[in-house]
């Protein structure tokens, strides 16, 4: 596991692409409130997405923006990772066990009671994935609120939302030079 802190890379955009089996998928980081992480945790910063900042759906909603997919289906206060694939579902979006470049990963029962989200990077011909993530539970709990990707994930476990194109491309150009901002409103708990 490679855990790679973005505080010094905030401000600047790095596009990647990963080989799989489908298409490539442009995976952007400089995700921006990652000056604010660990330092941030629970509760102090809510970003754009109503999401508490440097926790794994925080990261995932950036991802997803940057990416130009959708995240019109979010349900504000509904987004705790665990109860993503339920909101997905209600938009009407493919929810599997099947990773694929570009989705959404979702391991409902780790994490307890908040489950944990990851971005797919790349699909390996023997079934397992990579994937990019912010706030990974880390068993001692001393990695939190970091940067991480991992490659050769299993399925066990997982689940996949598989997320369309999105509407506004401004959004994404919004997401990739966004300042993180304080928000005195937030979700009604955690997500992480």
């Amino acid at each position: 596991m490679v855990r790679v802190a973005l505080a010094a890379a905030a401000a600047s955009l790095l596009t990647l692409s990963f080989s799989s089996t489908a298409s490539p998928v442009r995976i952007v980081y400089g995700y921006p409130y990652a000056d604010r992480c660990p330092a941030a945790g629970i509760g102090d910063v809510v970003d754009r997405w109503g999401m508490y900042a440097c926790n794994c759906t925080s990261y995932v909603a950036w991802a997803l923006v940057a990416n130009h997919q959708s995240i019109d289906w979010f349900i504000p206060g509904a987004m705790d990772a665990r109860n993503w694939p339920h909101v997905a579902r209600l938009s009407h979006l493919r929810v599997d066990r099947h990773p694929a470049p570009g989705a959404v990963a979702v391991w409902p029962s780790l994490a307890r009671p908040f489950g944990h989200v990851a971005y797919v990077t790349a699909v390996h011909r023997d079934g397992t994935f990579d994937v990019a993530e912010y706030n990974y539970p880390d068993v001692d709990g001393l990695d939190t609120f970091l940067f991480n990707t991992r490659t050769g994930v299993r399925r066990a476990g997982a689940t996949f939302i598989h997320v369309p194109a999105g509407r506004d491309e401004a959004d994404a150009r919004a997401a990739a030079s966004s300042a993180p901002r304080a928000s005195a409103a937030g979700p009604s708990r955690p997500a992480y």
